[in-house]
This record gives structure tokens, C-alpha cells and sequence, in this order.
């Protein structure tokens, strides 16, 4: 009974092969962590100082609302940050188009960078389901929508350069 209940509720057994990558994968994860973390430190401080970017949202930035909370409760800030720009989905197609180092992909917690466009609206109506002072407040802090950036292990510099290429060609 607690073999099946446990399955029920985690699912059937891995193979070897799985468990032994997860277990190699493992043994790297505190270095991994940390360069992930250094990386969006990195990206987030670019992003807060360019003139195009409207909001920076990262855990590690003083900017922000949580942050004396995060360095109390977080040994690491991890690799994932959000920021906004004024025109979105115009933002969305150049950076789909242009970008060289960072892939332009829905995903996040990969060795590559990631980011993707999150609009309001398509969240609303599809995941979310927000109303009321809830939607208000989420559409307060997202605006038309967002980047979700999961910043990989790439070099900081190539990092931001990719994403300067691209920011100076917005209006």
C-alpha cells in the first residue's frame, strides 16, 4: 500500500541511467548556482542602468521591495530575473530576431540563456485567471507584459552585448 500510494502521488521509479545523471548533475550544482547568480547580478545591473529598460526585477538588485527580506532568507539569488521595457511585443520581435548568444525560448534553469516575452493579456486569459484588485495589481507591475530571463552560464560581457545590440535598436 505504501509503494503504490507512493507512486500514485511521485511517480514510478527512474531508470539508472536517469538517477546516475541527476547524481553527476548534482555534484556541480553549487558551482553551477553560483555562476548563474553571478551572471544575472551582472545582466540585472546592465539592465537597471539602460535608458530603455523601464523596470529591472531581481532579488539581488537593491532596487528591489524584498530585497534586505532575499538577503536574509537566500544564499544565492539564482539565475532568474524579469525586466520591462516601453514597447514589448515590438521589444519581443527584435529580440526573436536578433539576439546571438541569449536563444530567445520558453524555458528556464538551463546552461544557455533563455528569455521570452510574457504578455498581460495571453497570461490573463490562459494561466492566470486574475480579477478584481489581483488583476489590477499584477497589471500595475507588468504593464503590457514582460521578460522572463533565465540567465545561463555564459559570459556576463557576452551577455549584455547581445542584449545591447538589440535595446539600442528600440525607439
Amino acid at each position: 500500500d505504501r509503494l503504490r500510494s507512493t507512486a500514485i502521488h511521485m511517480g514510478g521509479v527512474i531508470s539508472p541511467f536517469n538517477a546516475w545523471l541527476i547524481m553527476r548533475g548534482a555534484a556541480t550544482l553549487p558551482v553551477r548556482m553560483r555562476a548563474h547568480e553571478q551572471g544575472a547580478l551582472a545582466v540585472a545591473h546592465y539592465l537597471e542602468q539602460h535608458p530603455k529598460v523601464k523596470q529591472v526585477v531581481y532579488p539581488g538588485l537593491p532596487s528591489h521591495p524584498q530585497h534586505d527580506l532575499a538577503q536574509r532568507q537566500m544564499d544565492n539569488y539564482s539565475g532568474m530575473l524579469t525586466f520591462q521595457v516601453e514597447d514589448g511585443p515590438a521589444a519581443a520581435r527584435l529580440f526573436s530576431q536578433k539576439l546571438q548568444v541569449i536563444h530567445y525560448a520558453v524555458s528556464l534553469g538551463h546552461h544557455r540563456s533563455l528569455m521570452c516575452y510574457l504578455p498581460t493579456d495571453d497570461l490573463l486569459r490562459t494561466s492566470f485567471h486574475l480579477s478584481g484588485e489581483q488583476e489590477r495589481s499584477y497589471r500595475a507591475f507588468a504593464g503590457d507584459g514582460i521578460f522572463r530571463f533565465s540567465v545561463g552560464l555564459e559570459d556576463a560581457d557576452d551577455l549584455t552585448a547581445d542584449l545591447d545590440q538589440v535595446l539600442h535598436l528600440l525607439p
